[in-house]
C-alpha cells in the first residue's frame, strides 16, 4: 500500500534510466571501497616510515591525497544516484553533469592515456623480447596484461555512449516529470 501510494504521482514501470542509475551506484561504491582499503595500506606504509625519509613520505601522502580525492568523487557518485533512484528533483541534474563528466574524464580521457601507457609498455615488451626470448611464465603473465587492457578500454568505450546517453534521457520532459522536490517541513510555531 505505501509502495502504491509513493508511487501514485508517476508511471513506475520499467525504465533503463534507473538501472544504469543503479550500475552506476553499485560501481562507485565498489571505488569507494577500493580507495578505502589502498589509502588504509599507504596510511599503514607511511605511519611505518623511519623519520627523515622526507622524499618517500612525500610521494606517499600523494598517493594518499588522491586515494582520498577518488574516495570523494565515488561517494558523490552514489550519493547522487542513490538520489536519482529515488527520484529527488536536485539529483536529476547533479547526475547529468556527472554523467557527462565522467563520460569525457573517465571515458574519452582515461581511455587516451590508458592507451598512451599500453604503447609505451607494448613497446617496452617488444625491446626486451628483442634482447632475449620471453619464458613461458613470462608470455602468460603479458597475455594476461593484455586481457586487462583489453577489458578495460572495451568498458571504457562501451560506457562513453551509455553515460552521454543517461545524461540525454534524464534532460526529456518527460522523466524529469517523474523527480519531486523533497516534502518541506512546517514549522511549529
Amino acid at each position: 500500500m505505501l509502495l502504491k501510494m509513493r508511487g501514485a504521482g508517476h508511471a513506475d514501470g520499467f525504465a533503463l534510466w534507473r538501472i544504469v542509475a543503479w550500475l552506476m551506484l553499485l560501481l562507485a561504491a565498489y571505488g569507494c571501497l577500493q580507495y578505502a582499503v589502498h589509502g588504509e595500506q599507504v596510511w599503514g606504509v607511511l605511519k611505518q616510515l623511519p623519520p627523515g625519509n622526507d622524499s618517500d613520505a612525500f610521494q606517499l601522502r600523494k598517493i594518499l591525497a588522491w586515494d582520498v580525492g577518488y574516495f570523494v568523487i565515488a561517494f558523490g557518485i552514489v550519493v547522487i544516484c542513490a538520489g536519482a533512484i529515488l527520484r529527488q528533483a536536485w539529483a536529476r541534474p547533479a547526475l547529468q553533469v556527472a554523467s557527462i563528466l565522467l563520460a569525457l574524464g573517465w571515458g574519452v580521457v582515461g581511455g587516451l592515456m590508458l592507451l598512451s601507457q599500453w604503447r609505451e609498455f607494448s613497446q617496452g615488451v617488444a625491446m626486451t623480447n628483442a634482447q632475449a626470448p620471453l619464458d613461458p611464465a613470462s608470455l602468460q603473465a603479458l597475455d594476461h596484461v593484455r586481457r586487462s587492457f583489453v577489458i578495460a578500454m572495451a568498458a571504457k568505450a562501451a560506457a562513453v555512449p551509455v553515460l552521454l546517453w543517461l545524461a540525454w534521457w534524464l534532460a526529456r520532459p518527460s522523466v524529469k516529470a517523474g523527480f519531486h522536490e523533497l516534502p518541506r517541513k512546517r514549522s511549529s510555531r
